[in-house]
Order: C-alpha cells, then sequence, then structure tokens
C-alpha cells in the first residue's frame, strides 16, 4: 500500500503535507502518535530543503514523498532536487556540552535517527532520496 505526493518545496507545502499524511494515516489506521512522527519527520526533512537546498535563493524546487506501507513497517521515501546534501553523515550533536558551547543546528538529523529505525540516503539523476523506515501501531477496527 503506497501513497505519492509531490509538492513545491516551500513554506506553504507542510499544510499539504499534513493533509497527505493524515488521509494516508486514516485510510490504514496509522495511530494518531505515529502519524504526528510522520509529520515531524517530514516537515524536518521540508524544512531543511526550503532552508538549505537552493543556494542564493534560487526559485524553489520540488520534493517528491512516498509511504509505502507493509503490515506495521512504514518506508518514507523524499526525494527532492535541492544541492547534494546527506543528513546521515552529519555528527550527531554531543549532548554532553552545555548549551552555550554546543554549535547551533544537528538537532532536526538527531530527530530523523531518533525517530526511525533504518535510513539511507542516496544521490541519482541530480536528485537526493532519502528513505526511512520504522514500525507503526494500526489501530484495530471494529
Amino acid at each position: 500500500m503506497h501513497a505519492r505526493l509531490t509538492v513545491r518545496a516551500d513554506a506553504a507545502a507542510m499544510r499539504e503535507v499534513e493533509g497527505f499524511v493524515a488521509a494516508f494515516a486514516t485510510e490504514h489506521a496509522i495511530g494518531s502518535d505515529d502519524t504526528a512522527r510522520i509529520c515531524i519527520l517530514l516537515e524536518e526533512l521540508l524544512t531543511n530543503l526550503v532552508k538549505y537546498g537552493y543556494p542564493d535563493h534560487a526559485a524553489p524546487g520540488v520534493a517528491d514523498i512516498r509511504l509505502d506501507l507493509d503490515g506495521t513497517r512504514l518506508t518514507i521515501e523524499f526525494v527532492d532536487d535541492g544541492r547534494p546534501f546527506n543528513p546521515l553523515a552529519q555528527p550527531a550533536p554531543n549532548f554532553d556540552l552545555s548549551l552555550e558551547e554546543r554549535p547551533l543546528g544537528g538537532l532536526g538529523i538527531h530527530l530523523l535517527r531518533a525517530l526511525t529505525e533504518e535510513a539511507c540516503y542516496s544521490r541519482g539523476h541530480g536528485r537526493n532520496v532519502i528513505r526511512l523506515t520504522r514500525h507503526v501501531s494500526l489501530i484495530r477496527r471494529p
């Protein structure tokens, strides 16, 4: 079971993404906590793309989102045409440092890792491809 959405990579896209995720979750009886986590993951990816994916504030591109559900295993595929960037290659934040000592950034990538069981990145045909996998809870229907 899968669904696809293509959005323009801009600040307004998240509303579309939330509706897409909500419809998918309802159709496949995904629990509300997992639905919220899916939105958090996609918001992080989309926000980073909008903020950093287009140097010199070039015209926004597009992101293709695919959700695949196999039993309770959900795969999120996020494909964009932004500049090459592998978020998974970035170092984890050092939580032993105080807030004042810690460099800015990196917490969103930490969230990606914390909320997924598997994550991989590739680059092909001028596009970034991020695949995130996690198990979700399904609601039993009467």
